[in-house]
């Protein structure tokens, strides 16, 4: 596994376990989004994140779903944008993420997905910042379709709570 993948993977099971309290801190809640931090060794791990506020179908037995904008000082990473539908992505089918008229194609592994460019990676926060929602369209292993809908209300002040705590 990717240090990419078990760090995030690391991420959202300390999440979702409810054992975030001990590893990962809270920095701040913005609206909608929060801001976080953890360090893992020598490398403190900072990001943005939301819960969708709807999720379809509504009768999918899933996890919850998260979007992520992280900041790791060790690599040097900054603006990581990945996503997490809850459930094993189809294999070699594209994550779509829409935010107003801009789409962004994800490519996913597991139960994750990435941008697969620094490039695309500043351009979708220039449009989160601006935003009023992100959809994120996945297909599951099972092939069923997701649609999740999140609120970009507290995106920038979650972002740059984020990116800052990292600079220390």
């Amino acid at each position: 596994m990717s240090i990419k993948k078990s760090i995030l993977y690391l991420l959202v099971s300390l999440l979702i376990a409810g054992k975030a309290s001990a590893a990962i801190q809270i920095k701040g809640k913005f609206k909608n989004w929060e801001s976080h931090f953890t360090k893992q060794g020598d490398d403190l791990i900072c990001f943005a994140i939301s819960m969708p506020m709807t999720m379809k179908p509504k009768n999918l037995n899933r996890a919850e779903a998260r979007i992520f904008v992280t900041f790791r000082t060790k690599d040097n990473i900054r603006d990581e944008v990945s996503v997490t539908g809850g459930y094993p992505y189809k294999k070699k089918i594209p994550v779509d993420v829409s935010i107003g008229s801009n789409n962004f194609k994800f490519s996913s592994s597991e139960k994750f997905a990435w941008l697969p460019s620094k490039n695309n990676e500043i351009k979708i926060v220039r449009q989160m910042k601006k935003g009023n929602q992100a959809k994120v369209i996945g297909i599951s292993a099972r092939g069923n379709k997701t649609t999740d809908t999140y609120s970009l209300l507290g995106f920038t002040d979650a972002y740059n709570s984020a990116k800052n705590q990292c600079k220390k």
